[in-house]
């Protein structure tokens, strides 16, 4: 914590290591997910769309998806929000830190210092990614039900949703044979925007319009490839 009132890190020192890690990590990154994962994305026209401060919505299947999502809005360097307990193994808090992660804190003090971090960082144009699941589930296949935390923000700040759906296909070529894992897809939905009266029932009314819009896009896709694979098996 810090004397601005918010949980981010202000240093140089902070700043500089934050940078090159990305420069070092993220080349990494791509390669894992692009040969490895076999990460396809999709819709990159829509982040014309959306102006420079929004909220990224996902459905959380992996533990490297934030690094999927950063690869996907690039050159935007997202902010996350992340569990206090990552913030709690050693070695691997620091880099938690380092890639913009922001705890959700336990106590009351502290979670009136996250809504301050991320109340200004969306002033200040920014992008902050949520995950409205709350918790991972390896490889879940499916949109869970979603909590109110991005969409209040969404409609606090008057800033758009950004949604974003993980969805899988089966593994392609040599790497078939090795992988056990399917394929992953990232598609970039269209935006969508709060309506201006903040109100409960506008936070709902949102969440409910992202979720349905999340869970037709994977039952979309999930059709798509049950069909590729019966083509194949037929050819």
């Amino acid at each position: 914590m810090n004397k601005k009132g918010d949980l981010l890190h202000h240093s140089v020192i902070y700043k500089i290591l934050s940078s090159l890690l990305y420069l070092i990590a993220y080349p990494i990154l791509f390669l894992l997910t692009k040969i490895w994962m076999g990460l396809k994305i999709e819709g990159r026209e829509n982040l014309n769309k959306v102006g420079d401060e929004y909220i990224t919505v996902a459905n959380h299947i992996n533990m490297i998806d934030c690094a999927m999502i950063t690869l996907s809005i690039f050159p935007r360097i997202p902010y996350f929000l992340t569990l206090q307990s990552n913030l709690e193994i050693p070695i691997i808090k620091y880099l938690v830190m380092l890639f913009r992660g922001i705890p959700i804190p336990r106590n009351v003090a502290g979670k009136e210092r996250m809504v301050n971090t991320i109340d200004g960082l969306l002033k200040r144009g920014e992008v902050v990614g949520i995950y409205p699941e709350g918790h991972l589930i390896p490889y879940y296949d499916g949109i869970r039900e979603f909590k109110n935390g991005a969409f209040n923000f969404a409609v606090k700040n008057q800033v758009p949703i950004l949604p974003i759906v993980f969805t899988y296909r089966e593994p392609e070529g040599i790497i078939r044979k090795f992988k056990k894992r399917p394929f992953i897809t990232l598609t970039i939905l269209e935006p969508e925007y709060p309506k201006a009266e903040m109100s409960k029932a506008n936070v709902e009314e949102l969440k409910i319009r992202v979720q349905r819009k999340m869970r037709l896009e994977r039952k979309i896709k999930k059709l798509y490839n049950e069909n590729e694979e019966m083509q194949e098996e037929k050819a």
